[in-house]
């Protein structure tokens, strides 16, 4: 399983390579970081091992919580969709741990090519009372 994450977060690097830096929410004492890419971008071996499709209109995201101190936090993290014409479907999110290391990672489909999709995420953190959310837009495309 360390080998699959190690794939996984290998992906994670060569896919962040083109994005913008600034792929990251603040609220409280904690860092909210983000990036949604292509899911042919992914080793086969982790796209089996999450059940992540692979095809080419296929997407991937990833979200990790880190409290200020650097350390990883847990939350429940749920995130939707969202395409122009406002058809909103819920990208299903599992928990990875990796020692000290928590992601969140979940697919999603890319319907149609350079389509601006909007992302909706709500999380609360382990033992937090209250959601968090925020917004960010993202333009897709089928490779």
């Amino acid at each position: 399983m360390h080998r699959l994450i190690t794939l996984l977060m290998t992906a994670l690097l060569l896919a962040t390579a083109p994005v913008r830096a600034d792929n990251a929410e603040y609220f409280d004492a904690y860092t909210v970081h983000y990036n949604p890419f292509n899911a042919n971008l992914l080793d086969q071996r982790v796209a089996e091992a999450y059940k992540l499709r692979k095809g080419c209109g296929d997407g991937v995201l990833t979200v990790a919580l880190r409290r200020d101190d650097g350390t990883a936090a847990a939350a429940a993290v749920r995130v939707s969709a969202v395409t122009l014409v406002g058809q909103r479907s819920a990208i299903k999110m599992q928990e990875v741990r990796d020692g000290r290391s928590i992601y969140y990672v979940g697919g999603f489909a890319i319907t149609t090519d350079a389509e601006p999709l909007k992302f909706v995420v709500t999380l609360r953190t382990e033992g937090g009372t209250r959601d968090h959310g925020f917004e960010f837009t993202r333009q897709m495309f089928r490779c």
